[in-house]
């Protein structure tokens, strides 16, 4: 399944099916494929709150089993990266906005 399909099922679900599924993982392989997932999101410059809603929830529920598996520090590493660099993206164009905006206002 690729991000674009799993992230158009996640949006499908009620938030309660959405906790469930997540609470679901219960393999290392499925843990890694989420991680994934999230950090491929990132990647992509789509679905950035709900990337962070899903990875609070994810962090809440596993964060016993991530840390204790040294396998996943990597995946969650490359996430960590992935969210600072697309955080610093939002953040340019938020603040770029916002001169453009106070510029149009103090012109008008």
């Amino acid at each position: 399944m690729t991000d674009t399909a799993f992230f158009e099922y996640a949006k499908a679900l009620s938030p309660a099916a959405l906790d469930l599924e997540i609470r679901s993982l219960v393999s290392l392989d499925h843990l890694s494929m989420f991680v994934h997932a999230l950090t491929s999101r990132l990647a992509s410059h789509k679905d950035f709150e709900a990337v962070q809603a899903l990875m609070s929830v994810f962090l809440t529920v596993h964060s016993d089993v991530l840390i204790a598996n040294e396998e996943l520090i990597n995946g969650l590493r490359n996430l960590r990266a992935q969210q600072k660099k697309e955080t610093a993206r939002l953040r340019e164009m938020v603040g770029y906005s916002l001169g453009t905006l106070g510029f149009l206002r103090s012109s008008a």
